[in-house]
């Protein structure tokens, strides 16, 4: 099992380091728009978290507008000096296909003044490598949900044998109550039937005493 785990990590990190994103079309506010586009092979909830992990990291907070998370005002060496307002969309990268998303990314210089290939574009393709570099912070978020998961599993078991093992406590305890039992049991038959022994003398005894 730890190899499968160790192996399908690896593929992942090759999918991630060979993909590239893309250009789309995206219509926001009823405006066509052009946005960065990336596939990954996750969940669109994994894909989600991890986008919400890293920003809650770096201090950002988002507001969900037409279906986009937006975190307003960020300041990212990697998208450019100034601040953008970042708008992010996870969807399933086909109503079939829900192992893979696919994130959809606009960059705007606020007041909703996207940045384009044509408006800005090194701001533009420094979102375009953002999205295509986001993979590794998708894959280390994953790994740590199924080492937290798993952290779980190990002290669930635990839990468990300590339960077990307290069990057997009280049922050795319990044996060995139930073989003084047995013991004292045994002794007191031996007992009774000396006594039967001693009474049916007796008994024998006062019948021969009867005058015929």
């Amino acid at each position: 099992m730890k190899k499968l785990v160790i192996v399908a990590v690896a593929i992942i990190n090759c999918f991630v380091s060979l993909a590239q994103s893309r250009v789309e079309p995206v219509e926001f506010q009823k405006i066509p728009r052009q946005a960065a586009v990336m596939e990954y092979p996750f969940s669109t909830k994994t894909t989600q978290a991890a986008i919400y992990d890293k920003f809650t990291k770096l201090g950002y907070k988002s507001k969900e507008t037409k279906g986009f998370m937006v975190y307003k005002g960020v300041r990212m060496a990697e998208i450019g000096s100034d601040m953008y307002d970042l708008y992010f969309m996870v969807d399933k990268k086909s109503r079939k296909d829900k192992d893979n998303s696919k994130i959809t990314l606009l960059i705007s210089k606020g007041l909703e003044q996207f940045v384009s290939d044509t408006l800005d574009a090194t701001v533009f393709n420094n979102g375009k490598n953002y999205l295509t570099n986001f993979g590794p912070v998708i894959v280390a978020y994953d790994l740590e949900v199924q080492i937290k998961e798993q952290q779980e599993v190990v002290e669930k078991n635990e839990k468990k044998s300590s339960s077990l093992i307290e069990d057997g406590v009280s049922l050795q305890k319990e044996k060995a109550k139930l073989e003084k039992k047995i013991s004292d049991n045994e002794q007191d038959q031996v007992t009774q039937k000396a006594e039967i022994e001693i009474q049916k003398q007796i008994l024998t005894t006062l019948i021969s005493m009867r005058k015929s």
